[in-house]
């Protein structure tokens, strides 16, 4: 039990210092870590994908509001994006919740493996189209931000591996483009964790802790680590150049993905 616990809080101080530095949500690390401990827990292998997601978004529903106001705080947000983004994003990850319990649970975690591994390519070599400084339309804003949210409502991640390319290609800043991507990020992970809290698979049911698609006992333990740990990586993202940190994330972001691969194959 020790164990456990000391796993969630050290996992909450990693997930919560990287969702505050890259911008990017913590769903890269929490996803395959959860579906490791509820491999290892024995849950019911069928729902493991969608519990995981679930947990994710609910965890990070809790983490991503402190380093969403530390960027906004360093005035590193563009607030009229976020305006015509938000309600979109929010509506298609929570439609998303709901048809992610019909998919098949090894369609799902190959899902979630591919996702990490683009994820964690584009993470390293940050990859990003030649900046366009032309003003964007608000009907261009709006289905990006339904169909990242419908993806984040899949995978379990906050959309920032999508959404800080996109808008440095809309000609924002690095810095501005991770804080923008940080306050989206919450209406994609409150909205998955509105989701995850409403809808459940039946196996579900059964389940101490669990309540519908969220496990709370790590919801809890870590969410609230990684609160302060968020807000701390919120601040040294503004002042720090990342090139190394990224390269070295994005090589623990493959092995936890091909550690799904073979949960879910072998």
């Amino acid at each position: 039990m020790f164990e456990f616990f000391l796993g969630l809080i050290l996992l909450g101080i990693f997930a919560g210092l990287l969702s505050g530095f890259f911008g990017i949500g913590s769903g890269v690390i929490l996803v395959p870590a959860f579906v490791f401990l509820f491999n290892l827990l024995d849950f019911p292998s069928e729902i493991i994908p969608i519990l995981a997601t679930g947990t994710s978004m609910t965890t990070m529903a809790i983490t991503i509001p402190m380093a969403s106001y530390i960027h906004y705080k360093n005035k590193n947000v563009n607030l009229d994006m976020v305006k015509k983004m938000f309600w979109m994003g929010f509506i298609m990850t929570f439609s998303g919740r709901y048809i992610a319990l019909f998919i098949q649970s090894s369609t799902l975690q190959i899902i979630i493996a591919v996702s990490l591994i683009l994820a964690a390519i584009q993470i390293a070599f940050n990859f990003s189209p030649k900046s366009q400084n032309r003003e964007t339309s608000t009907i261009e804003l709006v289905i990006v931000s339904g169909i990242i949210g419908l993806i984040t409502s899949f995978v379990g991640i906050g959309g920032g591996i999508l959404l800080i390319p996109y808008f440095k290609y809309r000609g924002l800043s690095i810095h501005e483009a991770i804080g923008t991507s940080s306050l989206m990020g919450l209406a994609f992970a409150t909205s998955g964790a509105l989701g995850a809290l409403l809808f459940a698979p039946i196996e579900a049911i059964e389940i101490n802790g669990l309540y519908n698609s969220a496990y709370i006992p790590a919801v809890l333990i870590t969410g609230l680590t990684s609160v302060y740990f968020a807000r701390l990586g919120a601040n040294l993202s503004a002042r720090t150049e990342s090139n190394n940190l990224r390269f070295a994330f994005s090589i623990l972001v493959i092995l936890a993905a091909l550690r799904v691969f073979y949960i879910t194959f072998l």
